[in-house]
């Protein structure tokens, strides 16, 4: 009889424990899933990326030169923003998607 009295109260703290060891265990699942690097998405195709990275440098080129609009840099600025869209124009050519 011992060992009937023993499970039934095994089985009340089990049910009794069950909610807040499932709540323990989906805090520590989401903890370790977000400290996990996610994988960078494979690029559709290398053309995309060389176009891309053209269209990022384009991009920060501007950037510099409306932050040296009016200044000492602007003549570099304006320079380098020419050669960032040349560099764009190539790789849209090279890869049809400019005629």
């Amino acid at each position: 009889m011992t060992a009937r009295v023993e499970n039934q109260i095994e089985g009340q703290l089990a049910r009794k424990l069950a909610p807040v060891v499932r709540e323990m265990l989906l805090a520590e699942v989401e903890r370790i899933a977000a400290s996990q690097p996610r994988p960078k998405p494979k690029s559709v195709s290398k053309a995309d990326d060389d176009i891309m990275e053209a269209c990022r440098q384009v991009a920060s080129a501007a950037d510099r030169l409306a932050q040296a609009k009016y200044g000492v840099g602007e003549i570099s600025a304006r320079k380098s923003l020419e050669r960032a869209a040349t560099v764009l124009g190539r790789a849209m050519r090279k890869h049809g998607r400019m005629p």
